[in-house]
């Protein structure tokens, strides 16, 4: 059964809302607390011990670790363990320039996670058990939330609160299972991941669908000029300012819009074909040791390629389709469809791949086609010459402006 994540928003009277601070905070005190212990055990004795029975004594030593639900301390104490096998595991492939695990900000409100018990969804009210140990007694909080409509479950796995500094607001994250709806399809389609065309789609049937990614770049450059007139962050000053943090907020939301539009319709397109699995090259490891200067390296570095396919998983997975990700990527843009001659020169330019054979499409909708003929070892075009149908180009844009400048003193001047 698929799993969804759903966002919802938090409505609480203003005592609810200090007793979950003060749990978040107990959350970060416990964080700190065991990070600490393991620092000082890795300076002394040039390792630690993460065995969860040997922090659990250390738990105990903890005052605050009795502010919350016990389970969720323990999820807590696994992030701490994680943190420091990420550590190690970058030591080990010659990540000398790492540093232990930093310590969390005293402001910092960690989230408070639950996962199979210590909460109960009674209609739009959650009630999240604290313990029996708080020193002023309040074992559970109750409030109402929010989340968008028309989402069906079967019930909740987890659940964890958040504390969004952007907004001061609190907010609810509850995972999900979600019943799936029957696709008696059985029809194919594979796809290649670009940052100009974002998805190139080769249905088996010869039809091909281009997804343009140029409103992404568009927002993505117009956020890059912006930043660039504020103070960023420095090895001195690491701490991001308010308009840092909210230009990229503005971002993420923007560019994350476009991604559902498009991958909303994808998988639209998807089930009124018949379609019963996709199939996506595998990029892993794209980005290291890549080097094509400055410029292309920055746009290449935020292209969201994991949360593109984040994005097609799960909304796939809702209407019962599969997606693969195990198709080796490498070399489906520089190899002829046709006749198999791999050759970089073949590839024109950006939008345009040329064979001696004769061969001529799109350059991605020859690397969809490549991606789709080494998954099934099939090609999906039929006859021997390669005629695919002419693709079909769709775009999404945003409907709205959401950022007002100040005019700078001499753009004034010169009006």
């Amino acid at each position: 059964m698929p799993l969804l994540t759903l966002k919802a928003q938090v409505h609480a009277d203003p005592e609810t809302e200090r007793i979950l601070r003060d749990a978040m905070f107990c959350a970060t005190k416990v964080y700190n607390g065991l990070m600490w212990h393991l620092r000082q055990e890795l300076k002394e004795k040039g390792k630690v011990d993460l065995r969860r029975s040997t922090l659990n004594r250390t738990l105990k030593t903890l005052p605050r670790a009795k502010g919350y639900y016990s389970l969720s301390v323990q999820l807590t104490r696994d992030e701490v363990i994680q943190a420091y096998r990420s550590f190690f595991a970058l030591k080990k492939n010659g990540g000398t320039e790492h540093h232990a695990p930093r310590f969390r900000p005293k402001s910092t409100l960690s989230p408070l996670k639950y996962v199979q018990s210590g909460f109960k969804l009674e209609g739009d009210r959650l009630t999240l058990s604290l313990g029996k140990g708080r020193e002023d007694g309040v074992r559970q909080v109750s409030f109402r939330i929010h989340h968008r409509p028309g989402v069906e479950y079967e019930r909740v796995r987890e659940v964890s609160i958040i504390y969004d500094k952007g907004s001061g607001q609190f907010e609810a994250r509850l995972v999900v299972e979600v019943k799936a709806r029957g696709n008696h399809g059985q029809g194919r389609v594979a796809v290649d991941l670009g940052e100009t065309v974002l998805l190139a789609a080769a249905f088996e049937d010869g039809t091909v669908l281009l997804y343009s990614g140029r409103f992404i770049k568009a927002a993505r450059r117009y956020w890059q000029k912006v930043r660039a007139r504020v103070k960023p962050p420095s090895q001195e000053n690491p701490r991001m300012s308010r308009r840092f943090r909210q230009i990229a907020r503005k971002e993420s939301r923007q560019v994350g819009h476009l991604l559902h539009l498009a991958t909303s319709h994808f998988i639209r397109e998807c089930v009124q074909r018949g379609v019963k699995e996709i199939v996506i090259g595998n990029l892993t490891g794209i980005r290291e040791g890549m080097d094509y200067g400055p410029r292309v390296n920055q746009r290449l570095h935020a292209w969201p390629y994991r949360k593109i396919l984040h994005m097609l998983r799960y909304k796939a997975a809702l209407v019962g389709i599969t997606v693969r990700n195990d198709v080796e990527e490498r070399g489906t843009s520089r190899t002829c469809h046709a006749c198999g001659q791999v050759r970089k020169a073949n590839r024109v330019h950006r939008g345009l791949y040329r064979c001696s054979c004769g061969w001529t499409a799109q350059a991605d909708v020859n690397a969809a086609l490549n991606i789709y003929e080494r998954a099934f070892h099939v090609s999906p075009v039929k006859g021997s010459s390669g005629r695919v149908a002419r693709p079909v180009v769709l775009s999404f844009r945003l409907g709205w402006h959401t950022v007002h400048e100040p005019k700078r003193k001499e753009c004034l001047r010169a009006s």
